[in-house]
C-alpha cells in the first residue's frame, strides 16, 4: 500500500507581516481589575484580608481570580487569535479582558458566599449582605491597563 501527499502552501507575505505586527502591538500589554485609590480601596483591603478590629476576611478579589483565571485565559486566547486574523483591534483584547474581570468581581460579591455579618452590622445597615452597604466600594471596581 502506498500513500502519497501533495500539498502546497500559498501565503501573502505582506498579510503575514501585518498579522505579526498586530500581535507585536500586544506585547507587554496587561490589565488589572480592582479598586485603585481612595477610601473605597481601603475598605476593599479591609474586607479582602480582614482586620484586627473584628472584620473577618471576605476575599472577593482572590476568590474571583481563583475561580475565573482559566476562563480569562481562554477568552484572551480567542481574542489574540482574532487579532492575528485581523478581526479584532489589539487594544480590544485588554479592554475586553478588563471589563470581564470587573463583571466577575461583582458576580462574586453578588453571590455573597462570605463570612456572615455580625448582628450589630446587620442592625446598623438593615441588610445581611456582606460587602454591599452604600454601594460605593462595589461601584468603584474598575480596570486599567497596567
Amino acid at each position: 500500500m502506498n500513500v502519497n501527499f501533495n500539498t502546497t502552501v500559498e501565503t501573502d507575505v505582506d498579510e503575514l507581516d501585518a498579522a505579526i505586527a498586530r500581535l507585536e502591538a500586544l506585547d507587554g500589554k496587561s490589565t488589572e481589575a480592582g479598586l485603585f485609590g481612595g477610601f473605597a480601596a481601603k475598605k476593599a483591603m479591609w474586607q479582602e484580608y480582614g482586620t484586627s478590629r473584628g472584620i473577618p476576611a471576605r476575599p472577593f478579589l482572590r476568590n474571583t481570580m481563583y475561580e475565573s483565571s482559566t476562563k480569562w485565559s481562554r477568552s484572551v486566547s480567542e481574542d489574540v487569535m482574532a487579532v492575528f486574523e485581523g478581526d479584532l483591534p489589539g487594544g480590544a483584547v485588554v479592554q475586553r479582558l478588563g471589563e470581564q474581570m470587573v463583571k466577575d468581581v461583582r458576580r462574586i460579591i453578588d453571590a455573597g458566599n462570605f463570612a456572615p455579618l455580625s448582628s450589630t452590622t446587620v442592625a446598623r445597615k438593615g441588610s445581611s449582605r456582606p460587602l454591599i452597604d452604600t454601594g460605593d466600594m462595589y461601584a468603584s471596581i474598575t480596570h486599567r491597563e497596567a
